[in-house]
């Protein structure tokens, strides 16, 4: 009962405090604004603090990564499609809380397709996945969710043959032995539709990068994967190993050799004899001079190289062109021909025979018409084949002046020469007297 008037004091106090406070915002708009601006932070902070409340934000032009490319290959397939542009371009939509909207990053969601999920060949539709993060949200969208991609067996060829392509001129003076390849065979692995067309590997080397000198040399060669008709087939997706060492580039080795100009000789070129009335009329060859290659101090020790057979000319009455082989001393390890072009001109024996007091007749006279000569016989001389002119005899020759359309008076007429059976040959004839002073009357 001594508590009751305390009550009325107290509400009185209350008033007081409420009205000085009313009073003073009231009338003082700086404290007004200032007690706005610390809601409004208190808000904020707040906001931003409490994880449930997101943000929308879209991440463009995003690149999707690619896992399980061994574990693929290892499941006996490969990926043939054009992954490099497939990943291209992505969107994200994501759902990223206030606080780490600044932050949050496209990699942070980790875009990506997972190959060792696949488990066939042929035409394949890949969904596209993506990790949420409780600190940097929840992907909502990707866009496009999945991606088609091509896959073929994965598979390998071993033993696939390296040739060596021979390219330029070795320099001067040098001569480039036989490149072999290290290794001589590989092996190719990737899809099968691209390893199937493979037939072999081709290095390419240039000689004329090479030094000029002699001695074994090694030289890192780039090579080509070649189909049956030795085009190129080229694809990222194919690789080359030998004992599962990855291959770029193989070793090729040669020798240099130096290089000397040597003589062919002529001797023993020919054996034989032509037959009865024949002979040899001469003996060509070509090329006369042969580029050798071998060690210096043995190309020192020599000069000429010679036929290791002969042509034969027995019984032959023909001319003949035959190719003979040179023979290589064992010093030298290189000839720019091995064999060489042998002509053989074969003809007649030629041989003279002289006919003495051959009669010389005036012939094709005009009726009535007489003659006389200074002379009434000549001496002549027969050159032609041995077989015929040996046959000849003075009555097969005849010897006459023609005095066709002739009228009388003095004339120096020629001597004509006629041979029986004479078609064919090639011979000549020497009339002494050439010419006979003829009167007609």
């Amino acid at each position: 009962m001594q508590n009751h008037p305390q009550q009325p004091e107290k509400n009185s106090q209350w008033k007081t405090i409420l009205l000085t406070l009313w009073q003073m915002l009231s009338k003082n708009w700086g404290f007004k604004l200032l007690a706005l601006f610390v809601a409004i932070a208190l808000w904020a902070g707040l906001i931003t603090q409490d994880p449930s409340l997101t943000r929308e934000k879209i991440f463009n032009d995003v690149t999707i990564s690619v896992t399980g490319s061994e574990t693929i290959k290892r499941n006996g397939m490969i990926v043939t499609s054009d992954l490099g542009e497939l990943m291209q371009g992505a969107q994200l939509q994501v759902d990223v809380p206030q606080m780490q909207y600044s932050n949050a990053n496209a990699s942070t969601f980790n875009a990506r397709i997972d190959l060792s999920r696949v488990n066939t060949t042929g035409v394949q539709e890949i969904k596209v996945l993506t990790t949420n993060s409780v600190a940097y949200g929840t992907v909502r969208q990707v866009i496009p969710s999945t991606l088609e991609i091509e896959v073929d067996e994965y598979v390998t060829r071993y033993r696939i043959p390296m040739n060596v392509n021979i390219i330029g001129e070795a320099p001067a003076g040098y001569y480039a032995g036989t490149a072999q390849p290290d290794p001589p065979m590989v092996a190719v692995s990737g899809p099968k539709a691209l390893v199937e067309q493979i037939v072999r590997a081709e290095a390419v080397l240039d000689l004329s990068s090479l030094p000029a000198r002699e001695g074994t040399m090694r030289v890192a060669s780039a090579f080509y994967l070649l189909d049956e008709q030795g085009n190129a087939v080229e694809s990222d997706l194919l690789s080359v190993t030998s004992e599962s060492v990855l291959l770029d580039s193989v070793v090729v080795e040669l020798t240099m050799y130096a290089t000397k100009e040597m003589d062919i000789s002529g001797l023993s070129m020919i054996n034989g004899e032509p037959a009865e009335g024949y002979e040899v009329k001469s003996v060509s060859y070509t090329p006369t001079v042969i580029r050798a290659a071998g060690r210096s101090i043995n190309l020192d020790l020599l000069d000429t190289l010679y036929a290791s057979s002969a042509v034969d000319v027995t019984g032959k009455t023909d001319s003949l062109q035959q190719q003979v082989r040179v023979r290589r001393p064992t010093e030298l390890i290189y000839l720019s021909a091995d064999t060489v072009t042998v002509e053989v001109e074969i003809g007649p024996i030629i041989q003279e025979k002289s006919f003495t007091d051959q009669k010389v007749s005036v012939v094709n006279l005009k009726s009535g018409q007489r003659v006389s000569t200074d002379v009434r016989t000549a001496n002549l001389i027969i050159t032609g084949p041995q077989l015929w002119v040996q046959g000849l005899r003075s009555y097969h020759v005849t010897l006459s002046c023609d005095a066709s359309g002739l009228t009388a008076g003095e004339y120096d007429l020629p001597v004509i020469c006629r041979i029986q059976n004479d078609a064919g040959q090639n011979y000549t004839v020497d009339v002494q007297p050439a010419t006979v002073h003829v009167t007609i009357r």
